[in-house]
């Protein structure tokens, strides 16, 4: 943990002894109250994983500049590799003809492993014409396109029901590191979003739809508000090779005491024991949990990799009530984590 703080304080140097303050002043598009970062805990594995995602230039004259800074910085990590991103770096933020995306970056640290970055570039901004082409440039940069073309080809790549919302990369010269596409699903039922996320070579309907029955509950066969798919590429395959589904839980249980129950008996179900989930969820909650509803904005579930492979993103809710700047827009921020 010295480590990844150590990280921060230096990447964040602009903004990282800045007061919160009691109100959003300088909204990010990360959480809903303006707020510039987001905590997930992945529960798979012997030890849980503790993701940040952090919005790097929300404070900044120049937030895409500072952002590429950022980037840059973490360059001098050990394991961590720009060559990738950098090979993509000009087709989100160099045209002159449009607006750069919003450049997010992400860390996540599991106890006795190194440390993993990661870029996320928001596409909200744009079209989805724009959104298109740019996510194929880049996948065919990255020589990941026949991989991308049968996903597209297979679901349809921006159907009437889900729209390209991010792209992010793994910073990392390993050869399994990940392009990542994200999609908001619009209202779509669970049979749909779990088709979908079948492109993924790796992905088991059979395991997820199970899951995602458990979590949406028993009178719920739709997903949700905005539910999220993941798909994850990696060089070399001819599709795409795994796939994350994000459900939005506030919209599908009545408060955050039925998050809990739902996500316990998914944990224990895959094997994974509930005692250190239970006692982060009760040490974030600012009252009793049958009281209120949002500290676990997304839970999302990943098959293919191992068991339990569950992620809880929580919102704090630091400012009172929603960001006061362009509300509507700033709704397609992020989750999500995506990460």
């Amino acid at each position: 943990m010295r480590q990844t703080e150590e990280i921060l304080r230096d990447v964040l140097a602009d903004w990282f002894d800045t007061p919160i303050g009691r109100e959003c002043r300088m909204p990010s598009y990360v959480a809903a109250d303006g707020f510039p970062a987001e905590f997930s805990i992945n529960w798979s594995g012997a030890q849980p994983e503790l993701r940040i995602l952090f919005d790097a230039g929300f404070c900044s004259p120049r937030p895409s500049e500072s952002a590429m800074e950022v980037s840059r910085k973490l360059a001098g990590q050990p394991g961590v590799s720009l060559d990738r991103y950098l090979s993509v770096e000009d087709i989100f933020l160099g045209d002159a003809d449009h607006e750069p995306a919003p450049l997010w970056h992400a860390m996540a640290w599991r106890p006795g492993e190194g440390l993993t970055l990661k870029a996320y570039f928001g596409l909200y901004r744009w079209d989805h014409r724009r959104r298109e082409a740019v996510i194929g440039q880049a996948m065919e940069r990255l020589l990941m396109d026949s991989a991308w073309e049968n996903a597209a080809q297979s679901q349809g790549l921006v159907p009437s029901d889900r729209e390209l919302e991010f792209f992010a990369l793994d910073l990392s010269h390993e050869p399994k590191a990940r392009a990542k596409v994200y999609w908001r699903n619009r209202v779509v039922d669970l049979d749909t979003v779990n088709a979908f996320a079948s492109t993924a070579r790796a992905h088991d309907p059979l395991q997820a739809a199970k899951v995602f029955r458990a979590l949406a509950g028993p009178h719920r066969k739709d997903a949700g508000d905005a539910a999220w798919t993941c798909l994850a590429f990696r060089g070399g395959a001819d599709r795409a090779d795994e796939a994350t589904t994000y459900l939005r839980m506030p919209d599908l249980c009545e408060d955050e005491l039925e998050v809990v129950r739902r996500v316990e008996a998914v944990l224990l179900d895959e094997g994974v024991p509930v005692g250190p989930y239970r006692t982060l969820v009760d040490s974030l909650a600012p009252k009793s949990l049958d009281s209120f509803t949002g500290l676990q904005e997304l839970v999302s579930y990943r098959t293919g990799r191992r068991r339990g492979d569950v992620t809880t993103y929580l919102r704090f809710s630091v400012y009172p009530g929603p960001c006061p700047e362009d509300y509507a827009f700033q709704q397609h921020g992020a989750t999500a984590s995506p990460n």
